[in-house]
């Protein structure tokens, strides 16, 4: 039985690409029932990505796609055609929300808008995604992820100052944005349930950005002190907490309170440094970071980043050592957390396992799950469309046509 949150709620997910999908899988994980409508044929251009092995991306199968495609019904439906917009408007009507991310204006031109399905389902919620949101002179315009790290400055102090602007190596600003709009999704319908009102649900890429450099964008606000790149140096710019060598490869270290400091003195051997001048007083050591640096980093070139990653953490100081991905993914620490699901080879006809994340979160019970493999474009569009009163004439004159 699917006891999860979102049990019950229909979910009709006209997106593509990253952000949107990835805010619909997101509810999917949380028990919705969600319905993802594609162009009839090759359905959306991210099944056919083969950047990372084009064993998958070839069926249309694609990694990319599949992050964020389980526990979805795939549909193909050509909504620009008359026939192919009274099926989307016929599913919803009775959906919960719906979830697109057209350029601002392009869903109201297909008569798909939030006012057309407002006036069919009052109760709706419609979450609109964008890359700039639907006001202001940008609101027309397109982009991806990389343009938005460009445009928002967030390429501006990433890197150090030799290296920077850099884009970071993710598309965590698809992501970030995917989970913004679940939980204001998840948000709406809570309201909803008070209320009994629909929403109308306007979130960017750029705002998404602009918030997750909350505290940057803050200081710059009430400084005027635009922020500049500061390579491996932590947020709090704590004269410790930075990236070290070690005898064998790359240590972070975080120490933004005192007594973590003095810990770390005490792990390094280094409890002498507190009768020097320099670095008797927090005060005194930002005014000596380099000093104080190079005494650390001396002492860190005795032992490897391993070695000092159990040292530290013991002693109550955060400390990582640099991983690769696949060096993290491998650690017992990811693996305890039941962060992936494994789908075996019957579920999805691939010849290999396929491992998917799920959400970044836990519950007792009733919590996130993929309970269905991702769908190849159109597989569920017979079933869907009986589901809404269609029958089986009706079904292969439209496949016939075209509009499926």
């Amino acid at each position: 039985m699917n006891n999860r949150p979102f049990a019950g709620i229909k979910v009709l997910d006209f997106t593509r690409v990253l952000a949107g999908p990835y805010c619909a899988y997101q509810l999917g994980l949380l028990g919705a029932d969600v319905v993802k409508v594609e162009r009839p044929g090759r359905g959306e251009t991210i099944r056919w990505r083969t950047e990372a092995d084009p064993a998958f991306g070839r069926n249309g199968m694609s990694l990319g796609f599949m992050t964020q495609a389980a526990n979805k019904r795939c549909i193909a439906v050509d909504v620009d055609r008359p026939e192919g917009r009274e099926i989307f408007l016929r599913l919803a009507a009775n959906a919960d929300v719906v979830v697109q991310n057209l350029r601002t204006g392009s869903a109201e031109k297909r008569g798909i808008g939030y006012q057309d399905i407002k006036a069919l389902n009052p109760g709706v919620i419609y979450c609109s995604v964008t890359a700039y949101g639907n006001t202001g002179p940008k609101q027309r315009h397109a982009a991806y992820d990389s343009v938005i790290q460009a445009w928002s400055g967030l390429m501006s102090i990433t890197g150090t100052p030799e290296s920077a602007p850099l884009k970071a190596g993710p598309p965590i600003v698809d992501y970030a944005t995917g989970i913004a709009a679940a939980y204001a999704v998840s948000a709406a319908l809570f309201q909803r349930g008070r209320t009994g009102e629909g929403q109308y649900i306007d979130l960017s890429m750029l705002d998404t950005t602009m918030v997750l450099m909350a505290s940057v964008v803050t200081a710059y606000l009430n400084t005027g002190v635009a922020p500049k790149p500061a390579g491996n140096d932590a947020a709090s710019r704590a004269p410790a907490s930075t990236t070290f060598n070690t005898a064998d490869g790359l240590l972070a270290i975080a120490v933004n309170e005192e007594h973590q400091y003095q810990n770390l003195l005490r792990v390094l051997g280094l409890q002498e440094l507190n009768n020097d001048s320099r670095f008797a007083q927090p005060s005194a050591r930002r005014e000596n970071v380099p000093a104080l640096r190079a005494a650390i980093q001396q002492t860190l070139m005795s032992r490897t980043a391993a070695d000092w990653e159990a040292l530290l953490n013991e002693a109550g100081v955060p400390g990582g050592r640099v991983r690769t991905i696949p060096e993290a993914l491998g650690e017992a620490q990811i693996e305890s957390r039941s962060l992936f699901h494994t789908f075996p080879p019957g579920m999805t006809g691939f010849s290999r396992d396929l491992r998917i994340p799920l959400a970044p979160f836990r519950f007792e019970h009733d919590g996130p799950q993929a309970d269905t493999p991702p769908r190849p474009v159109g597989s569920d569009t017979d079933a869907v469309l009986q589901d809404l009163g269609y029958s089986a004439d009706d079904i292969r004159g439209l496949r016939e046509s075209g509009v499926i």
